[in-house]
């Protein structure tokens, strides 16, 4: 019933297999796991075939170095279940991650339902990123307040119960598979390339739910993009810079308009830092 899309590009084999065990562990048995590979070194190919061997739902993927944006492309054109979700594959999963994200998708009829997680370094949880008690649900012209936390990153008196919830992490969240649609990830960006299908997935007007569960844990470290020095980052934010302002300048919307603003003022103290 639900997919798993896990794109791998030289992932640490330990984390990798941290990452594969939590699905296994998942008390939500009716799921296929699609692993895209995107040229990873032998070693890593390696394992992840003799790890997926025995495994009939985890399906792999093997395809050349393309970018996450363009396997997750792949992982979504593979996908024809009813629900899809996408992980990390240095991150982990809750075991009722599934059960429950379903459950209340089914409940409250929606087209995403959207949780928590824990930022975990050094084996420590370092910050719980999660929304007000409850499943706060953003429909019709509701969904406008959503989108202005996922574009300024700030909440308001009107969206306050969104708090620290991550609005545009593309982990974290269940999506009926028919509400994406023929939407997929811009290749040419190469980072926030996250935040840009949310936000172009907000646009479509979908019933969004947001709840206070912890459904999922990030693994700061030192080898993701994440994580690299801001002179190695800048021409990439640059890149999700322009593209923010093209939809700014397309923009009618005021309140919106204000939102895209502050998401570059946001920027612009990125690189003043």
């Amino acid at each position: 019933m639900i997919d798993i899309v896990i794109p791998v590009y030289n992932t640490p084999i330990e984390d990798l297999k941290r990452c594969f065990d939590s699905v296994l562990k998942q008390t939500y048995k009716d799921y296929k796991v699609y692993i895209v590979d995107d040229g990873s070194k032998e070693d890593v190919k390696k394992f992840i075939d003799i790890y997926c061997k025995d495994k009939p739902n985890f399906k792999v993927k093997h395809i050349v170095n393309g970018g996450v944006s363009n396997a997750r492309n792949i992982g979504i054109n593979l996908s024809k279940d009813e629900y899809i979700t996408f992980v990390d594959s240095d991150d982990t999963i809750e075991k009722n991650f599934l059960k429950e994200a379903i459950k209340i998708l089914e409940e409250k009829e929606l087209d995403v339902i959207i949780g928590g997680y824990n930022e975990i370094k050094d084996n420590k949880i370092i910050r719980i990123r999660k929304s007000l008690p409850g499943v706060h649900i953003y429909e019709d012209d509701k969904v406008q307040l959503f989108f202005i936390k996922l574009l300024s990153g700030r909440v308001g008196n009107l969206n306050k119960e969104i708090g620290y919830t991550p609005t545009g992490r593309i982990y974290t969240r269940v999506f009926r598979r028919k509400s994406i649609g023929s939407l997929r990830f811009n290749e040419d960006i190469s980072i926030s390339e996250d935040t840009l299908f949310m936000i172009d997935y907000t646009m479509k007007n979908p019933k969004i739910g947001v709840v206070d569960k912890i459904w999922y844990n990030y693994y700061k470290n030192n080898y993701s993009i994440t994580s690299k020095s801001k002179t190695e980052l800048q021409g990439k934010v640059r890149e999700f810079k322009k593209e923010i302002k093209k939809r700014l300048d397309e923009e009618t919307r005021p309140i919106v308009k204000l939102a895209y603003n502050k998401r570059i003022e946001k920027i612009n103290r990125f690189f003043e830092k």
